[in-house]
């Protein structure tokens, strides 16, 4: 039975996204890895504004998404917050945590809002802060990032299918080479993770992601050259860290 199963699954964590270890960087492999992050990623509606998040932690009580703050400077002043999952399922959302000093929040569901049958085809993206030291010294490092397409009153109009065909989130991606894993910008006041990646209007948030499926950082800038910044992963640990299930070191 659905709920069953999906019970057993939260009694043994079983919802991480796998990793793909391919011979070699190629956009096939790059597509391999982005459908097994894909059930992670969500669209995030705050009023009229959007963004993206993934899922980083699935318990009996919720499930918790990180993103960027800017996406969700405005979740006080709307009446209307909610996420769309990858099979087109929407659930009202409610603000953990913004970060201090970083483009970094938490949003939550919660876990009853989703039906089991639902909740056993999410993911959650592993947060292995120990891949970054290797991330920094590898010179071009492919990494890629998915994109949904903005769903308008998706509430009114659900746009569902179980295995998340034709739903319009996270169906497409972007992908390139880091040019720089940890450069200071002005702009932000902080290091940060620079990529030649051509991002577009609301993929802030998202994921930025190694070939292999590791997490590496948000994405929150982009500029109209494509290129694209992003807050590296352990700059938020003490963000992520007021949570314990997700402090893997």
């Amino acid at each position: 039975m659905p709920s069953e199963i999906a019970q057993d699954m939260l009694s043994i964590d079983a919802f991480a996204v796998p990793y793909n270890f391919p011979e070699t960087n190629t956009e096939d492999a790059v597509i391999k890895t982005a459908l097994n992050v894909r059930p992670s990623t969500v669209q995030i509606q705050v009023g009229k504004q959007y963004g993206t998040g993934n899922i980083i932690s699935i318990d009996s009580e919720k499930i918790r998404i990180l993103t960027a703050a800017h996406v969700v400077q405005k979740w006080d002043n709307s009446e209307s917050n909610y996420v769309i999952f990858f099979n087109g399922k929407v659930a009202d959302a409610n603000l953990e945590t913004i970060d201090d000093y970083y483009d970094a929040a938490i949003i939550s569901v919660e876990t009853a809002a989703v039906e089991p049958y639902d909740l056993m085809n999410l993911r959650r993206v592993a947060l292995d802060y120990s891949v970054m030291s290797g991330f920094d010294k590898q010179k071009d490092e492919t990494v890629f990032a998915l994109e949904s397409n903005h769903l308008v009153n998706a509430k009114e109009v659900q746009t569902y299918n179980y295995y998340g065909n034709d739903t319009g989130i996270a169906g497409k991606y972007i992908y390139g080479p880091v040019i720089n894993p940890d450069i200071l910008v002005v702009d932000y006041g902080y290091k940060m993770i620079y990529t030649k990646l051509a991002a577009h209007s609301g993929m802030s948030g998202g994921g930025i992601f190694d070939i292999n499926g590791h997490y590496v950082g948000i994405l929150v800038g982009g500029s109209d050259t494509g290129e694209t910044v992003g807050v590296r992963l352990t700059d938020i640990k003490p963000l992520l860290s007021r949570y314990s299930s997700l402090t893997k070191s």
